[in-house]
């Protein structure tokens, strides 16, 4: 057995021995020395940035909650909400410049296909005030990257964002059934051209309608209120917010949404085969239900009935009717025009030209993106569709190593899958991709998909300390 003896010297005498520089790599311990003598230098991890501050956390709350002020409108189509998105925009540029972190951009392919459609169509029919619109796409672009960013390099942000949001759209829903029932029309927001549907601070019942349709699913993907009780008492609030608007499109898109998330939920609990049963015997069941109800006398009863479905289910059919001829006469100008379109929001402008029997907005994202944006901007909207649809397969995938970084910030993902949905549907009723609320809700699916990317990767900051 051979024994290391090491010998000291006082440093003060001549013969010292000069200390040894400490290394950066690991250090394997020598047989006989002290554990507590062996002091590594620690390597500053990869991707971490500092903790956002309490400023930056006020302005992204104020921004959430800011969503729903949307009236009085300015020029430019803009309102109270968008000063509060603008700081936020400011703040998190700041921040992350300030740690070197770059300004994630998601979705930006599809969106500057639509942005370059819009160019070219604005030059072609050299109308430069439809660039106003594009102005506007391009700023909630960049909305939706902030808080994306921002979640990415801050995942407790992303708890922040949700319950700010959960909560807003609670207080907005009491407010709203508060005002409705106790008949205080300026609380609901209810004006003399929407009869009883009330529209709170937004100006449309029909946007007012949306809102609450994703805020409810939000609530059940992010599981705030954390109790069960107060969690249910804000759902019941937020359904009847949305009965009281009045919108069927946002009833149709709540159902629509309600299925998609029990489908979604199946497959990542229990497999695919779960989820073709629970398919099946929700096709089966609204099968049943369109052909055995009587829908036009239904229809009837709700009109000679009571304000709240006089306003709703009881107008369904002039709606409908309605959507079908704006349907049939943005067809037409597409195929009466060119592969160009016609320029971002001039729509109700060209009908008017023709003159056209129903002179209004086109109220869908679809036909609307065609007609003004040309086959340039159906492909940008494709193409937007396709990354939304890719960055949700990866967010709500089936439970396993990669969700396991993103689980406890959203227990529910699934959900996200049934606010996408809603989405879809809604329009079909009116045009949401300028909906403020539409990229903040985008900007949170990219930064959950950012936060679970390569589990290689080092995590990025979480708090202050563990």
């Amino acid at each position: 057995m051979t024994t290391t003896t090491t010998t000291s010297t006082s440093a003060t005498g001549p013969t010292a021995a000069p200390t040894a520089a400490p290394t950066a790599g690991p250090t394997t311990a020598v047989p006989g020395t002290a554990r507590q003598d062996l002091t590594p230098v620690r390597r500053p991890r990869r991707g971490r940035v500092e903790p956002a501050s309490l400023s930056l956390r006020c302005i992204l709350v104020a921004s959430v909650a800011g969503l729903p002020l949307l009236v009085p409108t300015g020029p430019g189509n803009t309102s109270p909400a968008d000063l509060p998105i603008l700081l936020a925009i400011g703040g998190v540029v700041l921040w992350l410049s300030r740690n070197r972190v770059r300004l994630h951009v998601p979705y930006a392919l599809g969106v500057w296909l639509l942005l370059l459609a819009g160019a070219v169509a604005a030059f072609t029919h050299q109308d430069v005030g439809s660039t106003a619109v594009l102005a506007q796409d391009l700023f909630l672009l960049v909305w939706g990257g902030a808080v994306a960013s921002a979640v990415r390099a801050d995942r407790s942000l992303l708890r922040l964002v949700c319950a700010s949001w959960s909560w807003t759209a609670a207080v907005c829903a009491g407010l709203l059934v508060v005002g409705r029932l106790a008949g205080i029309a300026w609380l609901a927001g209810q004006t003399l051209r929407d009869g009883s549907r009330s529209a709170l601070t937004f100006g449309d019942p029909n946007l007012a309608g949306n809102y609450f349709v994703v805020s409810l699913f939000l609530v059940l993907a992010s599981r705030y209120p954390r109790r069960r009780l107060p969690r249910a008492g804000v759902v019941a609030l937020l359904l009847l917010a949305i009965l009281f608007t009045g919108s069927n499109g946002a009833m149709v898109s709540t159902l629509v949404g309600l299925g998609v998330a029990a489908v979604v939920g199946a497959w990542r609990s229990r497999g695919a085969l779960a989820a073709l049963g629970v398919a099946c015997v929700l096709a089966l069941g609204a099968s049943l239900l369109v052909t055995s109800v009587d829908w036009a006398s239904l229809q009837a009863r709700a009109a000679a009935g009571p304000p709240v479905l006089h306003d709703s289910v009881g107008r369904g059919d002039s709606s409908s009717q309605d959507r079908q001829v704006l349907f049939h006469e943005g067809v037409k100008l597409f195929w009466n025009g060119n592969l160009v379109g016609i320029g971002a929001g001039r729509t109700k402008e060209a009908l008017a030209a023709q003159p056209a029997p129903y002179i209004k907005e086109a109220h869908n994202d679809y036909v609307a993106t065609l007609v003004e944006l040309g086959l340039v901007g159906g492909v940008g909207l494709v193409v937007l569709l396709a990354t939304v649809a890719t960055r949700l397969a990866r967010v709500a995938g089936r439970r396993g190593r990669r969700d396991s970084r993103t689980r406890d910030l959203l227990p529910s993902p699934h959900f996200l899958v049934a606010a996408a949905a809603a989405f879809l549907v809604s329009g079909m009723f009116y045009e949401v991709l300028h909906f403020r609320h539409l990229w903040a809700f985008l900007g949170l699916v990219a930064g959950l998909d950012l936060l679970g990317g390569d589990p290689s990767e080092p995590a990025p900051l979480t708090t202050g300390r563990r």
